[in-house]
C-alpha cells in the first residue's frame, strides 16, 4: 500500500516525479533512463493499486521499453528489471482480458528468467516459479489447459527444489 494505506494520494507525487526523471533522463539519458524506468514502474504500479489497470499500461509498457534499452547495453545489470517489467507488463495485459498480448510478455520473462536462473539459482530461482505461474495463469485464458498444467508443473518442481 502507498502512502500509508492512501495510493490515490501517492498517485501526483508519482506523476510529478516520472515528469522530473523524464527532463533528467532527456538531458543525460546515461545516467538517469533507469531512474526514469523506476519512477514509470511506479506509476503503473500506483494506478494498478487504484483499479486502474488500463492508465498503468502506458507506464508498464514504456518501463519495458526502456528496460530492453538498458538490458541490451548492459545486460548482467538490466537483465533482471527486464524480466519483472515483461512480467508485470503480462499481468496488466490479462487484469484487462488481453491474454493473447500477455502471453509474449510472460513468454519473454520466462526466458529470461530460466537463463538468470541457471546462472543464480538462489537468486532466481523463485521469481522462474513466479513467473512459470503467471505464464500458465495466461495459458489457461486462452484455452490451453493442457499447456498450462505442463507450465505448473514446472513451476512446482522448482519451488520443491
Amino acid at each position: 500500500m502507498s502512502e500509508l494505506g492512501r495510493p490515490a494520494e501517492a498517485l501526483a507525487p508519482a506523476q510529478e516525479a516520472v515528469a522530473i526523471w523524464r527532463e533528467l533522463a532527456a538531458a543525460y539519458p546515461d545516467r538517469y533512463r533507469a531512474d526514469l524506468a523506476i519512477s514509470l514502474a511506479n506509476l503503473g504500479y500506483r494506478f494498478s493499486e487504484l483499479g486502474r489497470p488500463a492508465e498503468a499500461l502506458a507506464p508498464a509498457q514504456e518501463t519495458v521499453a526502456i528496460r530492453r534499452e538498458l538490458a541490451a547495453a548492459h545486460p548482467d545489470r538490466y537483465r533482471a528489471d527486464l524480466a519483472r517489467s515483461l512480467s508485470n507488463l503480462g499481468v496488466l495485459f490479462s487484469e484487462l482480458g488481453r491474454q493473447a498480448e500477455a502471453l509474449p510478455a510472460e513468454q519473454e520473462a520466462v526466458a529470461i528468467y530460466r537463463e538468470l536462473a541457471a546462472a543464480y539459482p538462489d537468486r532466481y530461482r523463485a521469481d522462474l516459479a513466479t513467473s512459470l505461474r503467471r505464464l500458465a495463469a495466461v495459458l489457461a485464458g486462452l484455452g490451453r489447459p493442457t499447456e498450462a498444467e505442463d507450465v505448473r508443473r514446472q513451476a512446482s518442481q522448482i519451488t520443491q527444489l
